[in-house]
């Protein structure tokens, strides 16, 4: 997430959003990012259970250096980092509003205090609630949110509000993957298709032109069908095949390795993340169950769509094989070539 890791290299960064969305383990990731010897402040967590954090996202337990302040000691912690600050190169307060003894107080703090260090250095805050005063006070403003769906999978999301040294970003997707940190979807965006033809896949998969980087829908109203099809264009091409939703598994005979079920969100993000990076080099990535998931799901399946999508720029092509049946207007809108089997 180059923009928001870029922004966050310099001034006053504060970080927001509800219990459990993340907060603490972007604000790892970003100060690990930006700094060699930070600085950090806790009235939350213990040290023991931080450098969990830290080594969930990636990040280098060893640049950290945390102190743990009982709320009922918020008054000293202001002095604390008076004393210290200086053998560091950033800072990070999670949360900040534990840092004062009323919400009157915490505006007084963050703007004679921590921003005024934040001129000499990187300084990132974790905010409770909304306290307007410290938004209003930030160069950077990064939320942090997650919902959980209709399937009871949580997808979370993270967004640059505002920036005093760029421009705010989309709303991105992102998860935390064991052993690999934060991993965030980046929207495809259809200017960057290749347009190489791939004229033997064209007349394999029955349409008159097929250029890399897009996305062909495939149909059918019989599985074996829809199987067979699968099966010859991976007769032709290195496929990797996802089932988004179980009860439309294609049965067709793949490697182990080369297919995956997914059973939340975080799944697919994993897949995509192993196509980007290059641990795993389909071809074709093929899909299947989005139909499915429109029906259970509604607009939230444009959350799934997105994945999916972004990773068209990194594979020839991508294929998304479904049965027929209702539903369907949101997960065709991203085809850019449908055929029936």
């Amino acid at each position: 997430m180059f923009i928001i890791q870029d922004a966050a290299a310099r001034g006053f960064t504060a970080v927001y959003g509800p219990p459990g969305s993340g907060k603490t383990s972007v604000a790892a990731k970003l100060a690990d990012k930006v700094a060699n010897r930070v600085l950090w402040i806790s009235t939350n967590e213990t040290p023991a259970a931080l450098r969990g954090t830290f080594l969930r996202v990636g990040a280098s337990a060893d640049k950290f250096y945390v102190f743990d302040f009982p709320r009922s000691f918020r008054g000293n912690i202001a002095k604390f980092i008076a004393d210290h600050i200086h053998e560091y190169e950033a800072l990070v307060v999670d949360t900040v509003n534990g840092i004062a003894p009323r919400e009157e107080k915490l505006e007084e703090l963050v703007h004679g205090f921590l921003y005024q260090l934040s001129k000499d250095m990187p300084i990132i805050a974790v905010v409770e609630g909304a306290p307007k005063q410290v938004f209003y006070i930030a160069d950077n403003l990064i939320r942090v949110s997650y919902k959980e769906n209709a399937l009871g999978h949580t997808v979370r999301y993270i967004k640059l509000v505002k920036s005093r040294f760029a421009p705010p970003s989309e709303r991105y997707l992102f998860d935390f993957l064991e052993g690999v940190g934060l991993v965030y979807i980046y929207l495809n965006k259809k200017p960057m298709v290749t347009k190489t033809a791939l004229p033997e896949d064209a007349s394999l998969l029955g349409v008159e032109e097929l250029y890399r980087s897009q996305i062909v829908g495939i149909y059918g109203a019989d599985k074996r069908k829809l199987a067979e099809k699968l099966e010859e264009l991976a007769a032709s091409r290195e496929v990797f095949y996802l089932s988004l939703f179980p009860p439309t598994t294609l049965p067709a005979e793949l490697d182990e390795d080369k297919m995956r079920v997914a059973t939340t969100f975080r799944d697919i993000v994993e897949v995509m993340y192993n196509i980007y990076s290059g641990r795993i080099k389909p071809k074709v990535l093929a899909v299947s169950g989005l139909r499915d998931l429109e029906r259970l799901l509604g607009n939230d399946v444009v959350d799934y769509v997105n994945a999916v999508a972004s990773v068209a720029r990194f594979v020839d092509y991508v294929a998304d094989f479904e049965l027929d049946g209702g539903g369907g207007w949101v997960t065709e809108t991203f085809l850019d070539a449908k055929i029936r089997v």
